[in-house]
């Protein structure tokens, strides 16, 4: 953990390291992520009210991957409330309600419901084929 190492050059790590060292009865350890402990659950729910009402830590502190990883949640966020409340889609929508970066794998009863693939129709449509 970079707050437990005095040589970090990670200036939000070096000062935790110092609360942690005047402090003796400050204790850190990680916990695993939603596993129903009330005090996590608690501070993930006080994330978000801040990630929702304005943040009270600058970005520019934040080590990169951790600010790579809000952006990425709040973009997931925002994408499937879209994709939820969108009018376009509704198809897919009762195929595949949760949206993903990572690529589905399509059963072929799937592909012929939702009318997107090889078929004439939708070749035509996307002018993919020539009429």
């Amino acid at each position: 953990m970079a707050s437990s190492n005095s040589k970090s050059t990670n200036e939000t790590a070096r000062k935790n390291f110092k609360i942690l060292l005047t402090n003796p009865k400050i204790k850190v350890s990680w916990v695993k992520s939603h596993t129903g402990i009330i005090g996590n659950e608690r501070a993930d729910q006080l994330a978000k009210d801040a990630m929702q009402h304005g943040q009270p830590y600058s970005l520019t502190n934040l080590p990169k991957p951790h600010v790579k990883v809000l952006f990425r949640k709040s973009m997931l966020e925002e994408w499937q409330t879209s994709w939820k409340n969108g009018d376009t889609g509704r198809k897919i929508y009762n195929i595949m309600p949760s949206v993903s970066l990572r690529p589905t794998t399509w059963i072929r009863e799937d592909v012929i419901f939702s009318q997107h693939g090889p078929f004439p129709a939708y070749l035509t449509r996307f002018h993919l084929r020539r009429t």
